[in-house]
């Protein structure tokens, strides 16, 4: 899953308590991820050891569940495909709808709903087809969606455009509301990653790294006590 351009990097200031600052900077780098060991592996094959850390999107939000959502599992079980209709010889194609199969990978057994503009709905629910999230540029929606964020939860972000045989989950990141802050954590190729205040500037940026037909799905997780 890959984007054209990388935003500059954000890093959090010194004392700063990102909950992901260990991650932040971590280079792009496709099909890389961390296994539970802690690990740089690969998705195609887990036993393989990368000479220095890297990760793709689907990597950083692995690694990220493995933080904030205690995700034990391997590389493999993240990546499952749920309902059997992706993969080699697909009708629609080999990991259409991966981002979604990921985000309900990394959350299962725990609570959970899709955060839609017109309001929560029942996760998993309707199948990938189905929930098309809210335009990156509509303006109304996206305070809609921001006024149901709290504070505490996880939110697992997938990213889809096209329509039909065309539609695509082609991109995932983290989002989580700290105060008055919302943060969008991500990694882009040829960048590292990074995170964007969407309730500053950082909402125009995102704007600008995606076409006019981008959509946003995101998952409320409540994460482990403690």
């Amino acid at each position: 899953m890959a984007l054209a351009a990388p935003p500059a990097l954000v890093t959090p200031a010194p004392g700063d308590g990102a909950p992901l600052r260990d991650l932040l900077g971590i280079p792009y780098l496709d099909d890389a991820v961390q296994d539970g060991q802690g690990r740089w592996t690969t998705f195609r094959d887990p036993a393989r050891l990368l000479p220095r850390p890297g990760l793709n999107c689907s990597g950083f939000v692995v690694a990220a569940a493995r933080r904030l959502l205690g995700f034990g599992g391997t590389p493999e079980e993240a990546g499952r495909d749920r309902r059997g209709d992706s993969g080699p010889g697909a009708a629609r194609g080999r990991d259409w709808d991966y981002g979604w199969d990921l985000v309900l990978n990394l959350s299962e057994g725990r609570a959970r709903r899709w955060i839609l503009s017109g309001g929560p709905r029942e996760a998993p629910g309707p199948g990938a087809d189905a929930l098309r999230g809210f335009s990156v540029h509509e303006g109304p929606a996206w305070a809609r969606v921001q006024a149901q964020l709290r504070p505490g939860r996880v939110y697992l972000a997938t990213f889809l455009r096209g329509e039909g045989r065309r539609l695509r989950h082609h991109h995932v990141a983290v989002v989580l509301a700290e105060g008055t802050r919302v943060w969008l954590y991500q990694t882009l190729p040829e960048g590292r990653v990074h995170r964007l205040d969407l309730a500053g500037e950082g909402l125009s940026r995102l704007r600008r790294m995606f076409g006019p037909g981008e959509r946003l799905l995101l998952l409320e997780v409540e994460p482990p006590p403690g």
